[in-house]
């Protein structure tokens, strides 16, 4: 089983508002990413059998969400029920949590049955379904240590760890992200090539306005 974190209770300011409520096609940008992550997850569920009997979501996939709002500030209803038919939970915090805070929140009550995490931005809208997809299926098929997406020399999110390390990931503190554990171990990652557009993130006023301009442009993979 995979859980998937899905980071949105940050302390980033630079936008002046919660910038994952802001508008991006026909949803907002949180609510785009998560439309993004399910779709990956629901294209599993036919095809893999990895996991044996995959009649319910809940065998497959443990998809959560760390956030400021309720689920409703992001998603339509028919979203709503789309993520929690996916296994999803929404965990609200009452204010902005520094990084390793919010990974922590993002491990809690793992089941025994959780192999992998992986870890996402709320706001990496470049994300796509189908490179999504091809991640999950190489870390469902592998279990490696850690999955990394790679674009010529620069690496991005989702990343994925395996269950070993999921104690480093509890030590980490304040704005330390996953890559402090990622990096005391370079030569266990799997690489997985990617379009480096799918890096894409939202996390500047300008780069919002820029990005809104280019939204029918080329897509990323992952």
């Amino acid at each position: 089983m995979v859980r998937f974190v899905v980071m949105a209770a940050g302390l980033a300011t630079r936008m002046g508002k919660d910038k994952l409520a802001l508008p991006w096609r026909e949803t907002t940008v949180l609510g785009y990413v998560l439309q993004t992550v399910l779709e990956a997850f629901e294209a599993l569920k036919p095809q893999d059998k990895s996991f044996g009997d995959l009649s319910s979501y809940s065998r497959l996939t443990d998809i959560r969400v760390v956030a400021r709002y309720p689920i409703e500030t992001y998603l339509s209803v028919k979203d709503i029920n789309r993520f929690r038919a996916c296994g999803g939970f929404w965990l609200k915090v009452p204010s902005p949590k520094p990084l390793a805070k919010t990974i922590c929140l993002g491990l809690q009550d793992l089941n025994n049955e959780v192999q992998v995490i992986g870890f996402l931005p709320g706001d990496q809208v470049g994300i796509t379904a189908q490179g999504l997809e091809a991640c999950l299926r190489q870390v469902i098929h592998n279990v490696p240590d850690f999955l990394v997406p790679i674009a010529g020399d620069k690496t991005g999110s989702p990343v994925f760890f395996h269950r070993r390390y999921v104690q480093e990931l509890l030590s980490l503190r304040e704005e330390q992200g996953g890559r402090e554990v990622l990096n005391r171990y370079p030569e266990r990652w799997r690489m997985f090539p990617v379009i480096e557009s799918s890096f894409q993130d939202v996390d500047t006023p300008e780069e919002y306005q820029a990005l809104l301009k280019t939204l029918n442009g080329s897509d990323g993979y992952c």
